[in-house]
């Protein structure tokens, strides 16, 4: 099993946006992002930290399904919203919360001892542009 810590600070609502491919959805991303060699290693099975819109790792998610190549189109009330299962280059994870955490992302990432070139290894604050770190 892997370790990730993975940043939704803007609330995307992802449950709502891949409703029609599962109800567990919790993270995404595209291989345009940063993070995405490391998210693109997540499989059933791993445990995924996410932290929220309060800056707040809340919860972990055990990862049971990965999708990837989906197709997104624009949505006026989600940001996004599945056009196709396939043809896209979008990467979905899937899973049930299996730990509640609740602490400052900052302090999570210091204790668990987290390293990304998007986080600042003294403070344990993200840079601009952080999504996905692996970790032990």
């Amino acid at each position: 099993m892997a370790y990730y810590l993975v940043s939704n600070i803007v609330g995307r609502n992802h449950q709502k946006i891949y409703e029609e491919l599962g109800k567990s959805a919790f993270f995404d991303l595209s291989p345009h992002q940063s993070g995405w060699d490391e998210f693109s290693k997540i499989q059933a099975g791993d445990l995924v930290y996410v932290i929220n819109e309060n800056g707040r790792v809340a919860v972990g998610h055990s990862v049971n399904r990965v999708m990837a190549g989906i197709l997104l189109a624009e949505d006026p009330t989600w940001g996004s919203r599945v056009a196709s299962a396939v043809g896209g280059n979008v990467g979905v994870i899937f899973g049930k919360v299996c730990e509640r955490v609740d602490m400052e992302y900052s302090k999570f990432v210091r204790q668990r001892g987290i390293r990304s070139s998007k986080l600042n290894p003294a403070t344990g604050q993200m840079y601009q542009g952080f999504n996905c770190a692996s970790f032990r």
